[in-house]
């Protein structure tokens, strides 16, 4: 039995699988990297929920403004991985759009070489497999990519079903002949009704799906329907195939859009249609090549002018039996984008984002390898010269997608932060505050993978706006009872989005003018801070492991009893918490052993056979500064905690923390080892 050509393998396959393994490897390269941001715990938030639940939500558009579609995916997805215990895991929830994304290149390839040619399509598919944002994109539980992945295929599935056409004719009235789709003149005549009816099918399944997972998919629909015109111009069963096929999945659509138009005109900022739209579409063609390459400003601009120039290339010059397919490219990317800026006037929003118009970027990058094809056949050299140009550049701009540069919240690193203090204070209980009541499923995603849950419990306490006058009414209160309440002696504060609900920093406010500060953290994205709910000690509650117990004086009437260094291992250079350079978090047990004259300070120093490589980090809101040692009773222990900052060229070794007050000698706490 023979197939039709949509169905046949390509009878040297060995570049096109070489391709989608490059997808998949860069795809796959370090998908854990970057821990979850706050868009994505939504999307696992709103995935957490019953099918039905999500559907409602999704569809109505007022708890949240991106359709179900993607989240009843990610739902599914995640109780498929729950019996092999991987539904916590950040690799294999990310998997799910990873595979999407090889699933777009597959869809590339197939799409850009029927209409194309073998070599077009396989230049195709290497631009979208080395896309920075299209790889970014699929490392991400948004909607974005999949929306990208189901438009892909959706135009697969109607070009296929427009030229899977009963038999060759001889002398056919479609504008692509057959030998331009790599279609043998000689196959025999094959009844393709069922086969076509299954594309019809397929395309208004990738369509709906589509519309229902991101709204700004319907900006694709006009210009899909312009391409069917010209893809079934005079061939009328056709083209009213296709106007059904279209027209059901509008029709399915039509609901969501109108909830949509409804809050869009009810809720969005305005501006005049069209407002910098030519840097609007600077901007895409930034978003849908190099994106983020962090060069020199003028390299930034003439690359995209070269794009830009491939481009054009790709729309207006052609190969013989082309004509049709530069126009069928600028259908499928101007007219979203034109669209766009129309709705300006009821959305300033709608270029906010450069994720908003991703799934265009498969389709510009099939024109710049249509225009390096097209210059190939002019000038060899100029094509395959601006051909691997255009891969080496789109190569080069990937490697910071995965640097510290690119972390936009990094949960994880404040989770595993907060986690290693708490399993080295088996003496000390503490709460957490997620400052925002929507942080909260933030907090618990990645601080649950690390610590039992009752062993630090975390609210979401405030949804704002809050005011001054709320400081000793709505702030205070429940912040002072994780203290009495809870019997907790530390409490971590952890903030982010605070923009409309803490403009003015009350909470910190309030728990900066009731609790010494011990340490502050800054992951990107997030701002962590540790305040000692409790500071004066009758007695000596059980300490960590690494704990030494000098039991020295450190200055007249007070002895070290008993000294910690929380983070006994430490990089020089610290790009993920605290940029340049690395702390290490120490912890003092202080005992007045009779009457204390006077106020002593605190010094604190990394020390190792060549020198001092680090010092205390003085803050306001210490420990020594809300008790000066004067006002010590004797007897009690006070817990002191502070950071020494590393100089980030300590060289990699073993060193010594020497803490000190007053005049006297400096007394070892303990052992660090700093690494590069």
């Amino acid at each position: 039995m023979k197939f039709p050509p949509s169905l046949r393998l390509p009878k040297a396959p060995l570049p096109e699988i070489l391709v989608l393994a490059l997808a998949g490897l860069i795809r796959f390269w370090r998908l854990g990297y970057h821990s979850f941001w706050f868009d994505e715990i939504v999307s696992l938030d709103w995935a957490s929920n019953p099918p039905s639940e999500i559907w409602d939500i999704g569809f109505h558009l007022v708890r949240e403004k991106h359709p179900p579609g993607y989240y009843l995916t990610l739902h599914f997805w995640q109780q498929m991985l729950a019996p092999f215990g991987l539904e916590q895991s950040d690799i294999a929830l990310r998997t799910l759009g990873s595979l999407l994304g090889i699933l777009t290149v597959l869809g590339v390839l197939l799409l850009a070489r029927r209409l194309s040619g073998h070599a077009t399509g396989l230049l195709a598919g290497l631009f979208v497999a080395l896309s920075p944002a299209l790889v970014w994109y699929s490392q991400e539980l948004r909607m974005f990519q999949p929306a990208a992945t189901a438009i892909i295929w959706a135009t697969y599935f109607l070009v296929t079903a427009l030229l899977e056409t009963d038999a060759p004719q001889k002398n056919s009235t479609s504008p692509i002949p057959h030998s331009a789709l790599g279609i043998p003149r000689s196959s025999p005549a094959i009844p393709h009704s069922a086969l076509r009816i299954l594309h019809w099918l397929g395309l208004i399944l990738a369509l709906t799906y589509a519309l229902y997972s991101y709204l700004f998919a319907a900006f694709f629909l006009p210009g899909l329907g312009l391409s069917l015109l010209v893809l079934a111009w005079k061939r009328w069963r056709l083209l009213v195939e296709g106007v059904i096929s279209l027209g059901v999945a509008g029709l399915l659509f039509l609901p969501l859009a109108r909830n949509a138009w409804l809050i869009n005109d009810s809720e969005s900022p305005r501006m005049d249609a069209y407002a910098d739209f030519g840097a609007n579409l600077w901007r895409q063609m930034q978003v849908f090549t190099v994106w983020r390459a962090d060069w020199a400003g003028w390299l930034v601009i003439g690359t995209l002018l070269f794009f830009a120039g491939l481009v054009m290339a790709g729309f207006l010059l052609r190969g013989k039996g082309e004509k049709p397919v530069g126009l069928l490219l600028v259908l499928w990317t101007l007219p979203p984008l034109l669209i766009a800026g129309l709705l300006q006037a009821t959305n300033a929003n709608i270029f906010k984002e450069d994720r908003y118009y991703l799934f265009l970027a498969p389709f510009v990058l099939w024109a710049v390898a249509r225009g390096i094809v097209a210059l190939a056949r002019w000038r060899g050299w100029a094509g395959w010269g601006s051909g691997a140009l255009a891969a080496a550049l789109l190569a080069a701009a990937l490697p910071v997608l995965w640097t510290p540069g690119m972390l936009r919240e990094d949960w994880r690193a404040a989770a595993v932060y907060v986690a290693d203090y708490q399993a080295q204070s088996p003496g000390l209980s503490a709460g957490g505050v997620a400052h925002a009541n929507y942080l909260y499923p933030a907090v618990e995603w990645y601080l649950y993978q690390q610590l039992p849950r009752e062993s630090l419990p975390v609210y979401g306490l405030f949804g704002g706006p809050l005011t001054p006058d709320q400081m000793e009414t709505v702030i205070g209160p429940p912040l002072h009872g994780i203290e009495t309440a809870l019997g907790a002696q530390t409490v971590w504060l952890w903030q982010s989005h605070l923009a409309g609900v803490d403009d003015q920093g009350l909470v910190e406010e309030w728990l900066g003018q009731n609790y010494p500060l011990i340490t502050e953290q800054f992951p990107a994205g997030v701002a962590l801070k540790g305040y000692a709910l409790h500071t004066r000690y009758p007695a000596l509650p059980a300490l960590g492991e690494n704990a030494i117990f000098p039991g020295t004086e450190i200055a007249p009437g007070i002895e070290l009893t008993a000294c910690e260094v929380m983070t006994p291992q430490v990089a020089a250079q610290d790009e993920r918490m605290h940029p340049p350079s690395g702390w290490v978090h120490v912890r003092l047990w202080l005992q007045a052993t009779g009457p204390v004259s006077q106020d002593y300070t605190l010094t604190a120093r990394l020390v190792g056979g060549n020198g001092v490589w680090g010092e205390l980090l003085a803050r306001p809101n210490s420990a020594l500064e809300r008790f000066p040692t004067s006002g010590w009773q004797a007897g009690e222990w006070m817990r002191v905690e502070a950071d020494v900052n590393l100089n980030p060229a300590t060289p990699p070794g073993q060193y010594e923390i020497v803490v000190g007050m007053g005049q006297g000698e400096g007394i070892i706490c303990g052992p660090v080892e700093v690494s590069r």
